[in-house]
């Protein structure tokens, strides 16, 4: 069975605020004033943060991963789809992922499923197309219900779906984007149609939509507790359920990591991209100080049994990541791994063998992290971590899933 795929996130933070931005403004996310932005700062700043992706697949990534996001200081990237036209032209080898395009913003879905049947064709082959409800801010910044945003988004997937598979024209008769009509041009490359990865935090209606249509989980958490074991394990009852089953390329989790010479030296070069990160980034989305702009009642929507799934364990004043106050906390949290190759390999995968996730997306520029830095921690991985990585997993995949087809993904 193939080994665990190691792919490079790059979120494109805004790197440039000033020191007392925390003490002077109530969020990142949403109300933060674009009058922040300095043009003469960020000249060349897209070209440093794609120079960085198109690294990745020099050094042998098995992909890149961009998303959407819209307002914020935390990710400069309303458009992914942008960005991965131009990593078409960059990158030859490994997977361009976009996890993905969120759904309801847009006011039909062909034009995503055009947009990434052009991608395919650009990349040969090598788009992984990601769709996505929101993660919360939408409903404020682009005045998105949440409440409806769920039955609107799996109609947008289907309907996509059959436009990359069914011969043309025809007519889809949907209750949110009914169509006379449908009739893609180009079609994908690849057949079926590319592999489709759907982001959750572990609602149950999410994970049985994703197992009902064959399509591949990540889970959208940036911590790596007994959670993400759990996440894996309720997938796969819920794959078997629906006469399929769990292999680890169905299974994605996100991480950051900072790789050096020591740990003591990657604590040393990271530590302040790290405090940026989660002082600045961080604030409105996943630290409780600061103005919320992402998450309330009924945003994001959640059905009524993930959300009483969430009470369960939810402890009202609980830290999030943004709220760690010490380098401990933030190590017990297993979101942003620090260290020389030997600590970072054995913390990543003392993760990848319980939860045996096969797909590792990781954040390698964190914060304001300069970019020699971000370049270095990215070759040392790829040189020192990833081939341990990649035979220890072989090992236990092989020992535990060697008679499953091993195909990364799997389709209708």
């Amino acid at each position: 069975m193939e080994p665990v795929r190691l792919f490079c996130w790059h979120f494109m933070a805004y790197p440039y605020l000033a020191a007392d931005f925390d003490a002077r403004h109530e969020s990142g996310w949403v109300t933060v004033p674009n009058s922040l932005w300095d043009n003469e700062k960020t000249r060349g700043l897209y070209q440093e943060y794609i120079d960085q992706l198109a690294y990745a697949d020099e050094l042998g990534f098995d992909g890149v991963v961009l998303n959407e996001h819209h307002q914020n200081i935390y990710g400069l990237m309303p458009s992914p789809n942008l960005v991965a036209a131009a990593l078409s032209q960059r990158t030859s080898r490994g997977k361009i992922v976009i996890l993905g395009n969120l759904l309801p913003l847009h006011l039909n879905p062909m034009r995503v499923a055009e947009e990434y049947a052009m991608l395919d064709q650009m990349t040969h082959g090598r788009l992984i197309a990601g769709f996505a409800p929101g993660s919360g801010p939408e409903t404020f910044n682009y005045n998105v219900p949440s409440a409806d945003t769920r039955e609107k988004f799996w109609e947008a997937v289907d309907l996509i779906v059959r436009a990359w598979t069914e011969d043309g024209p025809f007519t889809h008769e949907g209750r949110y984007y009914p169509l006379r009509y449908v009739n893609l041009w180009p079609r994908p490359r690849q057949k079926p149609f590319p592999p489709v990865w759907i982001p959750g935090s572990r609602s149950p209606s999410t994970l049985i939509e994703v197992a009902k249509r064959g399509f591949s989980y990540f889970l959208s958490s940036r911590s790596h507790g007994g959670e993400t074991d759990r996440a894996a394990r309720e997938f796969a009852a819920i794959l078997e359920r629906h006469g399929d089953r769990y292999t680890p390329h169905r299974f994605g989790i996100l991480m950051s990591a900072y790789v050096s010479a020591s740990d003591r030296q990657a604590r040393n070069e990271c530590e302040e991209g790290v405090w940026y990160f989660l002082r600045n980034c961080l604030k409105g989305h996943l630290r409780r100080e600061g103005r919320q702009l992402t998450f309330g009642p009924g945003v994001p929507y959640l059905p009524a049994p993930a959300w009483k799934e969430y009470l369960k364990t939810y402890r009202p004043g609980r830290k999030l990541l943004g709220d760690v106050e010490n380098w401990d906390e933030l190590d017990a949290s297993q979101s942003i791994i620090v260290g020389g190759a030997e600590t970072v390999c054995r913390r990543i995968w003392k993760i990848v063998e319980r939860a045996e996730a096969g797909n590792l997306l990781i954040q390698f520029h964190i914060g304001n992290l300069p970019s020699e830095l971000t370049r270095s921690s990215m070759r040392r991985f790829a040189e020192e971590v990833a081939p341990v990585l990649r035979e220890s997993s072989k090992k236990l995949f092989d020992a535990k899933y060697g008679h499953a087809s091993g195909r990364a993904e799997a389709h209708p």
